[in-house]
């Protein structure tokens, strides 16, 4: 399971490359950043330092940062190496946000037999797959403003993601309003949940619960057999309800220049 998790962490993260505006870095430690001049995404992840000179190349990575080459933010997952990886982190100038946080990011999991559909009376609530520019762009408000907080991604450079084979984006309407969404990224018969979020006026009305009930019941009908995503706060209760269960928590770090 550990291992799925962390596989969908880098199918979501290697998406945003779609755009043509984030590159892809692949090697020790892997990351996407914004090409020069744009703006998006930026963190490193699938941390994997050599034992016998984990130090040393976390140096050179480090004066990568430093020339904004590589990013500040990096993400732990169990299967990262060394074993002391936040320690000799830590010593070498980065601050574990994770440590002591209020609000831990699980990572979580659904097993294809312990979904819980949604099923109380909704008929205010419709829910769609997105296939237009249109419609694309209402979601994107949605995820910017609820979800990241600033214009993290457009929908000129992401609509690839509409025509893609493997990624299905969704949203929930409220009187004709674009309230709620999220997206799917397949992998085989494992699947990520990803860019859950509702406007802050329309949360506790269920569209979240919906919404995700309907996207994961097309990835079961598809051959999936695990879903995994990224919790953070009161969303924890959302996915449990469903049936997902918590595997681990993620461990942010980042470089403190």
């Amino acid at each position: 399971m550990l291992q799925a998790i962390a596989t969908n962490y880098y199918n979501y993260y290697k998406s945003f490359v779609q755009s043509g505006i984030i590159k892809l870095h692949e090697g020790a430690v892997s990351w996407i950043i914004p090409c020069k001049g744009e703006k998006g995404p930026a963190i490193a992840f699938r941390i994997r330092l050599n034992e016998e000179n984990a130090e040393t190349e976390l140096k050179t990575l480090i004066q990568g940062i430093r020339k904004g080459e590589v990013p500040r933010l990096w993400i732990l997952t169990p299967d990262a190496s060394p074993d002391n990886i936040i320690e000799l982190m830590e010593k070498n100038g980065f601050k574990n946000l994770s440590d002591n946080s209020s609000e831990p990011e699980p990572a979580m999991a659904l097993h294809n037999q312990d979904f819980i559909p949604y099923r109380e009376d909704s008929n205010w609530i419709t829910c769609q797959k997105i296939s237009t520019k249109e419609d694309f762009i209402s979601w994107i408000d949605v995820v910017n403003t609820a979800l990241h907080g600033w214009n993290m991604i457009d929908a000129e450079h992401y609509f690839s993601w509409v025509k893609s084979d493997n990624i299905k984006i969704y949203s929930a309407k409220i009187n004709g309003i674009t309230v709620s969404t999220c997206a799917t990224i397949q992998n085989g018969n494992t699947a990520s949940l990803e860019f859950v979020s509702t406007l802050e006026q329309y949360r506790r009305r269920k569209a979240s619960a919906l919404l995700c009930s309907c996207a994961i019941n097309d990835l079961l009908k598809n051959g999936v057999e695990i879903v995994t995503l990224s919790a953070c706060g009161e969303s924890v209760y959302l996915y449990e309800g469903l049936g997902f269960k918590k595997y681990f928590n993620n461990i942010i770090m980042k470089y403190d220049c």
